[in-house]
């Protein structure tokens, strides 16, 4: 995008690295605003952090001055700490807020924005006008200042006249963590959690907008990574794809303007947290290799994986 002549901003949580080479500015980015990793990570070496799990973060809720006080969770900007540590109770409005800086100084050419929202990973903080000290309310205070703030960023695409010429793509990077209760979400009728290979670790929302191109109340069942968001977005913007790099994505730009389109991934690999392959689903087969048992689930008519048909159906696994 910035090759094309975009301006380009990230803003939120990065996590492929702090050290220089490896931030946004050296990765294609003109600006980087935000935490560099998880706000659950101290600088500079990850040590001294409180007590955490489900008891752990009902005391952190109560005490809001904790995000200062007993975390060294680093605010960046471009490649330098500004804020350390930094106050989490604001971020989530702050990055809102450059956000919307970021659209409005470029209402006038081509930009592209990056806004990965650091919340709701855990420890959950919302601004004091907000907050209740009842931390069973935590994930949901927290998630509606997060609704609100997208919300913003909505309204600012709109006010300055840019609905018709944006796209936005708004989607998760994996299931919510295990255990978390009320300081965390819920996988619904799915089956595991964020790191497993289940399709509650892995199957999240995607919503695309983009008035006037793509149609309004459409939805696609057909499979789509978030490794396709890069050969997506070169297609919706005619950039060439680099002809010297890997590209692990497909094209699925016409899932967003054709009911009857079909994907052109027909299948999709799983591995596991240590980068270890542990399965393929094909169509509506999934199959899993756990301790070198084989799982097969029929996805159309199983989506909470409950049923093992690997015995049934040797001939599918092979």
């Amino acid at each position: 995008m910035k090759g094309q002549g975009y301006a380009t901003a990230c803003i939120g949580k990065w996590h492929l690295g702090h050290h220089p080479e490896t931030l946004p500015t050296s990765n294609g980015f003109d600006s980087y605003f935000g935490i560099p990793y998880s706000n659950d990570m101290n600088h500079p070496d990850n040590q001294g952090k409180p007590k955490v799990g489900v008891e752990g973060y009902d005391i952190l809720w109560k005490d809001p001055e904790s995000t200062p006080s007993k975390w060294k969770t680093p605010l960046m900007e471009n490649e330098e700490i500004i804020e350390l540590p930094v106050d989490q109770r604001t971020i989530t409005r702050r990055y809102t807020d450059r956000a919307i800086d970021f659209i409005t100084q470029n209402k006038d050419k081509p930009f592209f924005a990056y806004l990965p929202h650091t919340m709701p990973h855990v420890p959950l903080y919302v601004p004091d006008e907000l907050y209740d000290s009842d931390p069973k309310k935590a994930y949901v205070l927290m998630m509606e200042h997060l609704d609100a703030e997208v919300g913003r960023v909505m309204d600012t695409i709109r006010e300055v006249g840019l609905s018709e010429s944006t796209y936005v793509i708004f989607a998760s990077d994996n299931g919510p963590a295990r255990g978390l209760k009320h300081h965390g979400g819920s996988v619904g009728p799915l089956r595991g959690s964020k790191a497993t290979t289940f399709e509650g670790g892995t199957r999240v929302p995607c919503i695309v907008w983009g008035p006037g191109r793509i149609p309004a109340d459409t939805t696609s069942d057909e499979l789509a990574s978030t490794l396709d968001v890069l050969p997506t977005i070169a297609a919706l913007t005619d950039t060439p794809l680099p002809a010297d790099s890997k590209i692990d994505g497909m094209d699925v730009s016409r899932l967003l303007v054709d009911d009857n389109a079909r994907s052109p991934r027909d299948e999709v690999l799983y591995f596991d947290g240590h980068g270890k392959l542990e399965g393929i689903r094909k169509g509506d087969w999934k199959l899993l290799i756990k301790k070198e048992k084989p799982l097969l689930f029929d996805l159309s008519k199983d989506i909470g994986e409950k049923k093992n048909l690997a015995n049934a159906t040797p001939d599918v696994v092979k």
